[in-house]
């Protein structure tokens, strides 16, 4: 029973960490105040200049502003890594690794009874790779913690993004969480009937029933819900409901990002 022990305790771990999330967006600070348009077309200018880094000591500067701005807007800046880093080794990993043995160059270590050898400028590849990936996912992470969810709706509404695009993303947002506490509820609900633990072929075998039937419960839910917005009149438009207005501050967080993307640039040019 312990895979689906520990799959409960993922489940509950992230509807817990989404709850900080809101808060931190409720509370007061530096980027809390900005305008979500501002902070969303930031977003998107600052992963794209990151990506386009080719330099580890760019990356390493670009990887500190999301840092110091997590800690002046008041959010834990160890949750912040951990939330950054959480998933990094498993999805970068696949690609990262190889490239150590695959790309040609100076070996620097080989891999007992494999014989795989691992190259100088492979590792200096995967370490690159993998620094922009957590770079650019810091960026996005500090934006989803400062931003609560109606404002992001608001500003994709505003920036002429299509209605469908909003309304898709929006419900699978909102019903994320439902689905997760009815897959929490039919484990435990599980756990409750049994007089022992399962062995390992067993526990995979349950916790496949209970993926399967919590995908035929989202596909009821989503047409159940589709045909509930259509009776009462919805037409694929999103009423943007925030009176967003530019202040002082989001002027000067445009004229940071211009920077930042001007630093990015000389950076580049000027670091190894």
């Amino acid at each position: 029973m312990g895979f689906l022990e520990s799959t409960a305790r993922e489940v509950l771990e992230f509807t817990t960490e989404a709850v900080f999330s809101e808060r931190y967006a409720r509370a007061e600070g530096l980027l809390q105040g900005l305008d979500p348009r501002v902070k969303l077309v930031s977003l998107f200018t600052l992963v794209t200049a990151v990506v386009m880094l080719k330099s580890m000591g760019a990356l390493l500067v670009f990887y500190t502003i999301p840092l110091a701005l997590a800690v002046a807007s008041g959010v834990n800046p160890l949750a912040f890594v951990k939330r950054v880093w959480l998933f990094i080794p498993l999805f970068t990993g696949v690609i990262a690794l190889p490239s150590i043995f695959m790309i040609p160059g100076k070996e620097l270590f080989t891999v007992p009874i494999l014989g795989w050898g691992a190259t100088r400028e492979g590792v200096y590849w995967a370490t690159l790779f993998t620094l922009r990936v957590a770079t650019a996912v810091s960026y996005a992470i500090l934006f989803t913690m400062t931003t609560r969810w109606n404002d992001v709706v608001s500003a994709l509404s505003s920036l002429r993004v299509p209605g469908m695009v909003i309304t898709i993303t929006t419900l699978a947002y909102r019903y994320l969480f439902l689905l997760a506490k009815l897959l929490l509820d039919a484990m435990h609900a599980r756990r409750a009937r049994l007089a022992g633990d399962l062995g390992m072929v067993e526990s995979w075998k349950e916790a496949g029933k209970h993926i399967g039937a919590t995908f035929i419960k989202a596909n009821a839910l989503g047409e159940e819900v589709y045909y509930a917005m259509l009776s009462r009149g919805y037409d694929n438009e999103v009423v943007n409901q925030s009176d967003l207005h530019f202040s002082g501050a989001d002027y000067a967080a445009s004229a940071a990002t211009v920077l930042l993307v001007l630093l990015a640039f000389l950076l580049e040019r000027g670091l190894p």
